[in-house]
């Protein structure tokens, strides 16, 4: 029982310290005006696109198309040959204001594909899918020209816990059933797939001969390892340019997360980042202007 106590009181703490993290800004400083370019880039995980509703779906890509952003990223998009449902040919007619596309989807059967989307106004060149285990999870870069300059965007969707409701229905509040529980064993593997796949993500920034953009779905919290290990010298764009606003991304429980990031090289400059509040999807929208 003692030792039960002294986990809860942890997990707690880590509530706290991450409640904090939703209000404190990483720097407090005014942004500077002077770049030559500016990148407007805007991250969201779909929620499998609204899961099918395509209503919903339409709804959801009229508010993309309204934020006027460079490049859009999208994780979790959920695609059907059933025109009932929001189909491949629809999307990119939904967004065609976009002239350049990558889709790096896994698919599921014939009936459906999902994976992640790239929007983008500027030309996307070296399309390719960074190499890591996962049945459903991915995560794709290429790199956008933009005028004479070039910058490499990856996008991210790391790996689900995938928990169900049954699994958070624990019979017994103990160590020891906990330790033999389904979720138990469901946080454990997704936690050590999504360690490897930073590692994976990590080597695929280090590699890179152009400043790096990163974004995406990393389903862990600033506090995790794996959050640190593809940070690791690189800015945090909302850190550095929300100034002190919430940050959560991931609505559910009573206060929400932060998951879903856009991450820069240094050699780039973080100008203003918003979460914002809509209700699509279980994630909200991170949109980031970057400059240089």
């Amino acid at each position: 029982m003692r030792n039960l106590w002294r986990t809860i009181k942890i997990v707690i703490l880590l509530l706290l310290i991450g409640v904090v993290s939703l209000f404190v800004s990483h720097q407090w400083k005014q942004p500077q005006q002077d770049f030559s370019h500016t990148l407007k880039v805007l991250t969201y995980n779909t929620h499998a696109l609204c899961m099918g509703n395509k209503k919903q779906a339409q709804q959801m890509l009229a508010y993309l198309n309204e934020q006027d952003a460079d490049i859009i990223c999208l994780q979790e998009v959920r695609v059907y040959k059933d025109a009932q449902r929001m189909t491949l040919p629809q999307l990119r007619q939904a967004m065609s204001q976009y002239p350049y596309t990558y889709y790096d989807f896994k698919r599921y059967n014939s009936r459906r594909q999902f994976g992640n989307v790239v929007f983008s106004r500027y030309p996307l060149i070296n399309k390719q899918t960074i190499s890591y285990e996962s049945q459903n999870n991915i995560s794709s870069q290429c790199d956008v020209v933009i005028k004479k300059d070039t910058i490499r965007l990856i996008v991210n969707h790391l790996e689900s816990f995938r928990l169900m409701k049954e699994d958070l229905q624990l019979d017994t509040l103990s160590v020891s059933h906990f330790k033999q529980s389904t979720l138990n064993q469901k946080l454990h593997s997704a936690s050590q797939l999504r360690q490897e796949q930073a590692k994976a993500v990590k080597a695929a920034i280090n590699q890179s001969p152009h400043p790096v953009v990163a974004v995406g779905d990393f389903n862990s919290i600033p506090l995790s390892y794996v959050y640190g290990k593809i940070r690791w010298g690189m800015c945090d764009c909302f850190l550095e340019g929300s100034f002190g606003k919430l940050g959560n991304t991931y609505k559910k429980g009573p206060l929400g997360i932060r998951i879903d990031y856009i991450l820069c090289s240094r050699t780039l400059t973080p100008i203003t980042c918003e979460v914002d509040r809509v209700s699509y999807s279980d994630h909200f929208p991170v949109c980031a202007t970057i400059g240089w």
